[in-house]
């Protein structure tokens, strides 16, 4: 088990250190006064800032793909509006009105039965 990534092992060594260090009558009191400077850089300015610069680059990478693909996409939107926009284009260059000048060719109709009967 871990606190703050420090193992156990790690959290007895420090206080063995802290032990011979401060002394076993001043420990609770530079205990107390540690907590009290940690207390008072969580609450800072400067803590605060450093915590937002490091949230921002922890999601940076993601915030770069996400810009990415919204540039991609965005290009794709443009190129398929120049796309439409041609499209139509072309499509007002075709003449739909019906061609009356040019007369039907009367060898495409098939003969009529004038006398009505079937052949045998």
């Amino acid at each position: 088990m871990e606190i703050l990534g420090i193992g156990p092992l790690e959290a007895l060594f420090i206080v063995l250190i802290a032990l011979i260090a401060v002394g076993p009558r001043d420990l609770g009191k530079a205990a107390r006064s540690a907590g009290r400077l940690l207390n008072q850089l969580y609450k800072s300015e400067a803590w605060q800032n450093l915590s937002e610069a490091s949230r921002s680059i922890r999601t940076l990478p993601n915030r770069l793909a996400r810009e990415a693909a919204l540039e991609e996409l965005q290009q794709v939107k443009r190129e398929m509006e120049e796309g439409v926009t041609a499209g139509i284009d072309q499509l007002k260059d075709i003449d739909l009105a019906p061609d009356t000048s040019s007369e039907p060719d009367d060898n495409s109709k098939e003969p009529e039965d004038t006398k009505g009967s079937s052949p045998k």
